[in-house]
């Protein structure tokens, strides 16, 4: 109590600093009487108004699992106070209307930085910065965890004893968990704590193709994994539909004259139609430009497509290095059936084959990219990407996937492909 009050108090001294640097940014020295005689009469409202808007986004609760969750909290407590000290003094403007914006503008910057340093220098003195894990099982869970995080591990027998906690950030299931009730509790600990539930790679890999049987234990499962909030969810949405229409208006000049292309060098049709899997293993039609010869699969059926495979036309080699063939998906991303990043849909052939395919690996819509797309080859095999797309479902974020998309722009001009 003591330390939140200390930051409330030097949070508002701090305020008010940011809003003298501000005017002298803006002004220099001296101010000008007529624009700063309106703080002087309001400055004890300003302040009320961003101490309570950092309180809202619980800027002073007494535990943040990274500085980065420091630092999204004062940015939106600036924001909200910058916006409501704009409207008080506007709704004031009789009195206070010579009060300049660009001072708010400037001092939300300032204020950011003194504010959130301060704080973040602070907690970390008093090491209110770090992530609480709970590993569950007596497995190993490997490079998980991290090294920076208070970690505890208990025994699957002792999950109840996570009921008592108020403050976990992170549920690590380093051991096989078959019973239904346990399962049941891990996502009632999810909702309550508001903790990720995390596997470890051995587990992940294991647990469900081998102890779990029945659909109700796999559905159970996917309602946490992968599964963010509904504001991440909605950003991820808005990212997707997006950077979609955009890619698809520049690319569409391109578009035609691949079309013009395949119709010129190769028989049969310029779209190719596929069924593939995609979330919770509903199946939807995937287009994509075509690069094989026409009835590629007729008389052998689906296998994976390889290296100098003799059944990809020369034009089709091209647009697959570029990645090319796969701008039609932007359609299959506006229609909700896919995400720019994620798992890449398989088809329903490949999915009977590989185990864990049909698992959690079904848990977010399938991607155009993803971390095995830029980290790996095109052509890697099924049990490869697994580790891979694990790695994604488990960490899947907003930010996640935008450093995805700026990694693929250079992979579309490497050799890592063909």
């Amino acid at each position: 109590m003591t330390l939140r009050l200390c930051l409330v108090i030097t949070n508002a001294i701090l305020i008010e600093l940011g809003i003298l640097v501000s005017f002298l940014i803006r002004y220099g020295l001296p101010f000008p009487e007529d624009n700063f005689l309106p703080y002087k009469k309001s400055f004890v409202f300003l302040t009320v108004i961003y101490i309570s808007s950092l309180s809202f986004f619980r800027v002073y609760k007494g535990r943040f699992k990274t500085s980065w969750d420091l630092f999204k909290r004062v940015f939106l407590g600036l924001f909200l106070g910058t916006l409501l000290s704009v409207a008080f003094v506007y709704v004031f403007r009789v009195k206070w209307g010579a009060f300049p914006t660009s001072v708010f503008a400037i001092s939300f910057f300032v204020n950011l930085l003194l504010i959130f340093k301060l704080n973040q220098f602070v907690l970390k003195v008093k090491k209110k910065i770090k992530k609480q894990v709970v590993i569950l099982g007596e497995g190993k869970v490997d490079d998980i965890v991290g090294k920076k995080a208070n970690v505890e591990r208990k025994r699957v027998d002792q999950i109840r004893e996570l009921l008592e906690y108020s403050h976990v950030d992170e549920i690590v299931i380093s051991e096989k968990i078959t019973n239904a009730e346990d399962l049941n509790l891990l996502l009632y600990l999810q909702r309550k704590l508001k903790a990720e539930i995390l596997f470890s790679p051995s587990v992940y890999m294991r647990l469900l193709p081998e102890r779990i049987t029945g659909n109700s234990s796999v559905k159970l499962l996917r309602t946490f994994v992968g599964r963010r909030s509904d504001l991440d969810e909605f950003f991820i949405t808005i990212l997707d539909i997006s950077t979609a229409l955009i890619l698809l208006i520049l690319a569409a000049v391109p578009m035609l004259i691949i079309s013009i292309f395949i119709k010129l060098t190769s028989g049969g049709t310029v779209i190719y139609k596929q069924e593939r899997v995609g979330k919770d293993g509903i199946t939807f039609t995937l287009y994509k430009f075509r690069t094989m010869i026409k009835d590629a699969e007729k008389n052998v059926g689906p296998i994976l497509a390889k290296q100098d495979d003799p059944r990809i036309t020369k034009i089709g080699k091209v647009l697959r290095t570029t990645r090319m063939d796969e701008l039609l998906q932007l359609f299959n991303v506006l229609c909700g059936q896919m995400s720019l990043v994620g798992p890449r849909p398989e088809r329903p052939h490949f999915v009977k084959l590989h185990e864990p395919l049909r698992k959690l690996r079904l848990a977010v819509k399938p991607g155009l990219t993803g971390l095995a797309q830029i980290r790996s080859f095109y052509d890697l095999h099924p049990k490869h990407k697994i580790k891979y797309d694990y790695l994604y479902i488990q960490r899947r974020t907003l930010l996640l996937n935008m450093y995805i998309l700026l990694q693929t722009i250079p992979v579309l001009f490497s050799k890592k492909g063909w």
